[in-house]
Parts: structure tokens; sequence; C-alpha cells
């Protein structure tokens, strides 16, 4: 399977403390290819910082592990780094279908991720990712 950036997708980053282990937030990110669009919403007290990004690793075999995902057709891997200051240690979560929209599985993955939004809310987001 390709890389994350050629395809459309759901993205959490779970984020912690790196001494404590103290959750601190979660960030949203969905990202459309055909688009070229980001929606990204941060929840809880997540802090912005600086992090080693994809491109500037030199990794020969992917940090990302696929994992049982029980949405149907939905692709799940979890990856773990931490930010350059080393303050934070952060969880990746990635969703990605080949098969399906995202608009499809969005509500399924935001329930198995336990982020529990309004109706009013993921329409909202529905409706930002169809008219971007």
């Amino acid at each position: 399977m390709s890389s994350n950036r050629r395809r459309s997708h759901i993205h959490f980053v779970k984020q912690f403390k790196n001494e404590t282990l103290e959750y601190t937030g979660t960030r949203i990110v969905i990202f459309l290819k055909e688009k070229g669009i980001k929606y990204i919403k941060d929840f809880d007290q997540f802090f912005i910082h600086r992090y080693y990004r994809p491109k500037n690793k030199k990794h020969s075999i992917s940090q990302w592990k696929i994992i049982p995902c029980v949405i149907s057709e939905v692709i799940k891997k979890v990856m773990i780094n931490e930010s350059m200051c080393k303050k934070y240690k952060m969880i990746h979560i990635l969703y990605e279908s080949t098969t399906r929209n995202i608009e499809d599985f969005l509500e399924e993955v935001l329930a198995e991720e336990k982020i529990f939004l309004s109706k009013e809310e993921i329409e909202n987001i529905k409706e930002k990712i169809k008219n971007n």
C-alpha cells in the first residue's frame, strides 16, 4: 500500500506529556486527496509543537503498523513518535479506505476513537469536506 499522502484519510493524533504520560489532547486531520484539502480540529488541550515530519526522516521501512479494524473496508494504521522538544509523545492513528469515501465512515471512526460530537458538528464537518 502506498504512502498516506497519496490517499484520502482520517488521522488522529493523541498527545501525552512525555514525562508523566498525562493526556493533553487530540487533533483530527481529514485529508482529501482529490481536493488537496485538510480539515483540522483540536480537542482538549492539544499543544501545537514541532515534530519530525516523515519527509525529513530516512526510514527505509514504514513506521506505520497495520492493526485490525472493526470498520468494514477500512484500514487502520498506528505509529508512535515524539515532538522535537521531547516534551510530547504522540500516538498517530490513521484510517483509510480504497473503496469507501471518508464521509461514509467518518461517524464509525469517531465512535471507535471515542470522540463524541453532536450530529450538527458531524454534519458541519461533512459539509466542509463536501464543499471545499
